[in-house]
Formats: structure tokens, C-alpha cells, sequence
């Protein structure tokens, strides 16, 4: 099969996880975008869901912050400046 078949999908946010395990059924506000983020996933033929502490999740959270303030839509080849001491963080954990 080419192309993507394998979502791994990693949160510090324990709800969010528990609520897509269990076929993302939520009576809350965000009902619709848990629905919507179960049935894409369905669209792998593997698919994970694991919880992680906030200290593993620093760049996703950095990123999604950058965005949320962004005015423009860019694509970089790079890190942006602003991740990168985050990036080496998780390599210097990695490593040791």
C-alpha cells in the first residue's frame, strides 16, 4: 500500500485520548470534532492513540501556539527558530 498507513496520534491531554479510544462518543462542546477526528482515523489501517506527558509534547504545543498567532499559511524546509531549542531537548532526551 503507498502513501500513509499509520496514524500515531499522541496527546498530554488524558480526555482527549480516552474520548477517541472509545469510538469518540463525547456529549461536550467539542462533540463534532471528536467525531470527525475518530472516523478520519478509521481511514488507517493502524492507528494508535497514546497519552504522553506535557514534557514530551513541548514542539506540538510550540507549534500549535505559533500557529494560533500566525497571520500567513507558510511552509518551511527548516525548524523555525523558535522550536529549535525545543527540538534539541527531545534529541538530548533521547540520546541519554
Amino acid at each position: 500500500m503507498a502513501g500513509c498507513n499509520r496514524l500515531d496520534l499522541n496527546s498530554d491531554n488524558i480526555e482527549v485520548i480516552n474520548t477517541i479510544k472509545n469510538g469518540g462518543q463525547s456529549a461536550g462542546a467539542a462533540a463534532a470534532v471528536f467525531d470527525d477526528c475518530y472516523f478520519l482515523a478509521c481511514d488507517f489501517p493502524l492507528t494508535r492513540f497514546k497519552h504522553c506527558n506535557r514534557e514530551a509534547n513541548k514542539v506540538a504545543h510550540e507549534l500549535a501556539r505559533l500557529a494560533k498567532i500566525s497571520v500567513t499559511n507558510e511552509y518551511f524546509e527548516e525548524p523555525m527558530d523558535e522550536i529549535v531549542p525545543l527540538l534539541m531537548d527531545d534529541v538530548t532526551v533521547i540520546c541519554n
